[in-house]
């Protein structure tokens, strides 16, 4: 009775473990879907080759639009890391992150 109940736990904790692998998987294609829909540049594979880190997904945001309301560059950026900031907080519940903090290894974000 003992091994099945052994069993039983490990098995109920391999499909938490499955579940919550899910849902974090989610929320970061939400967090990476809201930033293509906020800024109007499409990530796409860019997320799976070096969109590892907020100061990355930052730069390539940068990278790809242009300063406006006469914004200089480095206000342009802020703005722009101001922005990621809130849809990090918002679709990842993350709010204490550096640009170079890791999506999986640092904030635990799948």
């Amino acid at each position: 009775m003992l091994d099945f109940f052994t069993d039983a736990t490990l098995s109920a904790t391999h499909e938490s473990q499955r579940r919550a692998g899910i849902e974090m998987s989610w929320a970061l294609d939400e967090f990476f879907a809201a930033v293509e829909e906020e800024f109007g540049v499409p990530i796409g594979a860019a997320v799976d080759q070096f969109l590892e880190t907020p100061g990355a997904v930052i730069d390539f945001i940068v990278d790809n639009t242009g300063a406006s309301d006469g914004m200089t560059e480095d206000e342009h950026r802020d703005h722009v890391a101001g922005v990621v900031g809130e849809i990090m907080a918002r679709t990842l519940g993350v709010t204490r992150y550096a640009e170079s903090s890791r999506f999986i290894q640092d904030l635990h974000v799948r």
